[in-house]
């Protein structure tokens, strides 16, 4: 398409820290003649959940599609207002009920916005003691790994993960490093082979096998997987049982900072209704039809 392009530029511009998109005002793409600049891409970014964003900027391909998702929205929207779409009247009136909703959905969540403090730690502790039963959590690893993709030669993969594995059996300290220099699994390798706390059963297969009765500290040999070998470090275990406050309190403290602010515009709402009543004529509903 010839209104696309450096959307390598894009993403490489794009792969970094929100707050340096935002500071940055070079140019990062062009659909057609219109010029797109990273702080142009960082709203798009903002809108998304932390979780997603933080792993769409440490993927360089979904970045780059991502981006060019935006682009090619842009080019169309180009081409809809060179044609007039803009003008047509029920595109007006579509618009209109969009801007009418916007509003509407801004203005009721700055009326049920909470308090920065709410809740008080005491008020979570509560609800974790009254929950318990439902924040079970199963067994849990916390793991590390050294990923050797096999490409083509899997025998010469499968000898350069088990070199690998005898060095970092030998060195455990200095796992990170390791994965950091010869893992090719980037997302991991960036973060010093880590991979987080996975429960027990969302494990692949494959690499539970391997995994499983590994103590805290232990190294495993090369495992294989569909697309190579993979060198695992058990970090830390948890065993099955109720999930210990401080794994959760952030996610109870917006639990009820979430109900909070549903309560807060419930009430905005019935308080307007009965400043302004609503009522509706049962019988002109058939003229609707």
């Amino acid at each position: 398409m010839k209104y696309l392009f450096t959307l390598s530029l894009a993403a490489g511009l794009l792969l970094g820290v929100s707050a340096t998109l935002q500071a940055d005002n070079s140019v990062v793409a062009k659909v057609g003649s219109r010029e797109i600049k990273a702080s142009e891409i960082q709203p798009y970014l903002d809108a998304l959940p932390a979780p997603e964003r933080g792993a769409l900027l440490a993927d360089k391909a979904e970045l780059g599609r991502f981006v060019r998702g935006i682009l090619v929205r842009q080019a169309v929207l180009q081409d809809a207002t060179a044609a007039g779409w803009d003008k047509k009247p029920e595109t007006v009136a579509g618009l209109s009920r969009v801007r009418d909703q916007y509003l509407v959905e801004s203005y009721l969540v700055e009326v049920g916005k909470v308090p920065a403090d709410y809740p008080a730690d005491d008020e979570v502790k509560r609800v974790y003691e009254a929950e318990k039963d439902r924040l079970q959590m199963p067994k849990r690893y916390e793991l590390s790994q050294i990923f050797i993709a096999a490409d083509e030669d899997k025998a010469s993969a499968q000898k350069r993960a088990a070199e690998i594995a005898a060095k970092a059996k030998d060195r455990p300290a200095d796992f990170g490093t390791l994965a950091k220099a010869n893992s090719n699994d980037a997302a991991s390798a960036a973060r010093d082979g880590k991979l987080g706390w996975l429960a027990e059963e969302s494990i692949a297969p494959e690499i539970r096998k391997g995994v499983v009765g590994l103590s805290k500290g232990q190294i495993s040999a090369p495992i294989e997987g569909r697309s190579g070998y993979h060198v695992i470090k058990v970090d830390d275990v948890r065993d099955a049982g109720v999930a210990p406050f401080d794994e959760v309190k952030a996610e109870l403290t917006n639990l009820l900072r979430n109900r909070r602010m549903a309560l807060n515009r419930e009430s905005h709402v019935a308080s307007l209704l009965e400043r302004q009543p609503v009522s509706v004529n049962e019988l002109a509903l058939e003229s609707l039809k």
